[in-house]
């Protein structure tokens, strides 16, 4: 590949975590391709720590052939994204996390399987798994395992397979139907993909190009997720009402056939705001002793928070 042509446009949007991101930049540095063979950008959501300096220090020693960085007042990862799309200099974007720690053969698998399905309206989906680094805990199980042992044995899959995690794309056709919607914070990537499949999109799914998630994710940001979730699905409902069923399959559950709106109502009856603390507890004291009920509970809870959320974002206006 000539160093003149850049294939592979890396993406990466960063906010406060510069220590984190350092170690993503350098496990990019190690990769099996050549440095001169891809384009790494950083797009700077308009960090207050040191994030700038420790990527110029990359960009000063060298480290990679082409290295961009962005920064903008902080507006959102999306918005971060979008910019970085119209600065990039590759014909296929990997979009992947700062706390995302490729394996050394992380891109050249993306750019094998890029060849092998050429077509535009192909991605190309990795795998990521906890880091080794990060102390295990039950909530990198139950949020990001759980999400990628669902692909397990299958390879094409839908746009609810799209994870910004590792993942990468040909530029042309985003360029073409549509980039990251700037006013959804969380849910984001499979907001995008689901208007994409309107226009054929499709994911196949390469789990030997595997990169690892260091974050260590606690209790509360867990449950914090859960309460993202539920708001930025009724804000991606207010947007596209249409999408009853598309939504009611990741959760929007005002919008899923009756017989599961019986059964998420008997949930939050037994799971509200009241009884909570009492449950959260009882998942705490399963976790050493029978982690199989702890997981199921905290399941309950998250899709509880996630619920409650949701009615909480559609009442405003």
């Amino acid at each position: 590949m000539s160093d003149k042509k850049i294939r592979l446009s890396v993406i990466i949007p960063s906010y406060n975590r510069a220590e984190t991101l350092e170690k993503c930049l350098e496990a990019l540095a190690r990769q099996t391709i050549p440095v001169n063979t891809f384009q790494v950008i950083v797009a700077d959501d308009g960090s207050e720590d040191d994030t700038r300096e420790r990527v110029k220090e990359f960009e000063k020693k060298g480290v990679f052939t082409y290295m961009h960085y962005l920064w903008q007042p902080n507006s959102g990862q999306n918005a971060a994204r979008n910019r970085a799309i119209h600065e990039s200099q590759g014909d296929i974007l990997l979009f992947i996390n700062d706390d995302t720690i490729a394996t050394p053969t992380m891109l050249e698998e993306h750019i094998i399987w890029q060849q092998l399905f050429p077509q535009e309206n192909i991605a190309i989906l990795g795998r990521i798994t906890i880091s080794p680094e990060v102390p295990p805990t039950l909530f990198a199980k139950l949020h990001l395992d759980t999400a990628y042992e669902q692909w397990t044995e299958k390879m094409e899959l839908d746009w609810h397979a799209f994870y910004t995690c590792n993942v990468s794309v040909k530029k042309a056709f985003l360029l073409k139907y549509g980039l990251f919607n700037e006013n959804i914070r969380y849910n984001d990537d499979l907001e995008l993909a689901e208007r994409l499949s309107h226009y054929g999109f499709s994911i196949i799914y390469n789990p030997e190009s595997l990169g690892y998630h260091y974050h260590y994710l606690s209790e509360k940001a867990y449950l914090d997720l859960a309460r993202l979730s539920g708001k930025t699905l009724a804000v991606w409902y207010k947007e596209s009402p249409h999408l009853k069923k598309e939504l009611a399959s990741i959760g929007f559950y005002m919008t899923a056939p009756f017989a599961k709106r019986l059964k998420y109502f008997i949930g939050d009856i037994l799971i509200n705001k009241l009884t909570m603390p009492y449950v959260i507890l009882l998942a705490r004291y399963f976790a050493d002793s029978k982690e199989n009920i702890s997981l199921l509970l905290y399941r309950k809870i998250y899709k509880a928070l996630e619920r409650e959320n949701i009615r909480d974002e559609m009442r405003r206006q």
